[in-house]
């Protein structure tokens, strides 16, 4: 968080703390609202805590992005609320919650520390368990060199800085297997894939054209990601797991498009 302070991010915290000390020497909290969102909450029965969610929820909706492109390049964007100012609309509170609902998952998505059950954890979907994974070109485990990322991702610019290079990767049509697999989802993830290389030998497999473009803040995600790990960067392999992390990142954007697009085409 502080390193995207200092990139000038803006911070908008659901719960602030008082200067004045508590009974036991702890500052109180209270919810982040202007008197209106208090009124409004208190009108649909929710709490601060879903009307952040909400918010979650419609920052990745595409329809609203398309809408508020404008908006959103400045940096202050009008957030609609069901129901508002008093939040007495017909469905009002259940449209509240159900978007809050949505905000959540995303909100667990986005945060590559918290396991996802069936996207980083446990028995995982099928469609996500045949993206982004591990291999090399004769079939065999990754060994220590073969992680070494040295595609071209990256490399030392003026003062150090971290430049992106164009790396290697190759776009194809899915195997017959990806797309049963993939099965409804290649709707939603594209039509071609992407198998992005670590070196000569070793690659992630079947990384769809949604996933690899995907862009949060400006920045092409799973690109970012590689630049900073390249052989130049970190003058090491990439640890098992960093490889890991790389798949799992590409599983959760996989989940994200599949929780945002499949409302917009459905």
């Amino acid at each position: 968080s502080l390193h995207l302070i200092e990139r000038g991010a803006n911070m908008f915290p659901v719960w602030m703390r008082d200067d004045d000390t508590g009974q036991h020497g702890e500052s109180e909290e209270r919810p982040n609202l202007s008197y209106a969102s208090e009124k409004y909450l208190k009108g649909v029965g929710a709490t601060v805590e879903d009307l952040f969610y909400h918010v979650v929820a419609i920052l990745h909706d595409p329809s609203y992005r398309g809408a508020n492109a404008g908006a959103l390049r400045m940096e202050w964007p009008r957030i609609p609320v069901p129901g508002w100012p008093d939040g007495k609309g017909s469905g009002a509170a259940e449209q509240l919650m159900q978007s809050a609902v949505r905000g959540r998952k995303l909100a667990r998505l986005l945060d590559p520390e918290t396991p996802v059950s069936g996207v980083t954890e446990g028995t995982l979907r099928a469609e996500l368990a045949a993206v982004a994974v591990p291999a090399t070109i004769d079939g065999r485990n990754m060994v220590r060199d073969d992680r070494s990322l040295t595609a071209g991702w990256g490399h030392f610019g003026a003062n150090k800085a971290v430049m992106p290079g164009q790396g290697r990767f190759t776009e194809r049509k899915y195997t017959p297997r990806e797309r049963t697999d993939l099965g409804d989802e290649l709707g939603v993830l594209g039509d071609s894939t992407f198998d992005i290389y670590l070196n000569e030998r070793a690659f992630w497999r079947n990384v769809p054209a949604a996933v690899w473009t995907y862009r949060l803040g400006g920045y092409q995600v799973l690109k970012k990601w590689l630049s900073y790990r390249a052989r130049t960067i970190v003058d090491r392999p990439l640890y098992p797991d960093e490889v890991r992390r790389f798949t799992n990142i590409a599983r959760r954007i996989a989940a994200i498009l599949q929780l945002t697009r499949r409302r917009m085409i459905s």
